[in-house]
């Protein structure tokens, strides 16, 4: 398999960067969101659900794909290779883990939010479903932040390296 030229390596550790800067930022945010502004009224709370799932979609999803993607790249056509080291292991266990939360447990709820704060302003939606989605994908994203951080502490340390190497 050919390899990539030194530009294209620099020009993959980009997109990758923007790419987990785009996932890491957005969880960040959202995160912040749903711990720090205080929504009390119905409108309040379908707009929140909106934002959320407005950067979720539109950041955060396009971020974790793409770094799936470009670490695919890495695997295939660099000699990073995708199980070479330990630590590479680890980020593509932590990436996969992560993509699959995101999408079978704390996306779904997002979406339902914005279904349930809709229902809400209408007169008949669930509050406290709302919240308890709120306070499920809370505890959610603050593993996810954990979880980004140690991607990003083994991608700079790369520690377990082979030896030799």
């Amino acid at each position: 398999m050919k390899k990539l030229s030194a530009k294209g390596m620099k020009a993959l550790k980009v997109v990758h960067l923007v790419c987990a800067i785009a996932w890491f930022g957005s969880a960040i945010s959202m995160n912040l969101l749903r711990h720090l502004v205080v929504v009390k009224d119905a409108a309040g709370m379908y707009w929140m659900a909106e934002i959320l799932e407005a950067i979720d979609m539109k950041i955060l999803v396009p971020g974790a794909i793409g770094c799936l993607l470009t670490g695919i790249v890495y695997g295939v056509f660099t000699n990073w290779g995708f199980f070479k080291h330990r630590w590479l292991t680890v980020k593509w266990v932590l990436t996969i883990f992560m993509i699959l939360l995101g999408t079978f447990h704390m996306g779904p709820l997002v979406k339902e939010n914005v279904l349930v704060g809709k229902a809400i302003m209408e007169g008949n939606g669930d509050a406290a479903q709302y919240w308890h989605n709120v306070s499920t994908n809370a505890y959610a994203g603050l593993l996810q932040i954990v979880l980004l951080t140690v991607v990003t502490i083994v991608s700079v340390y790369k520690p377990w390296k082979r030896k030799g190497h």
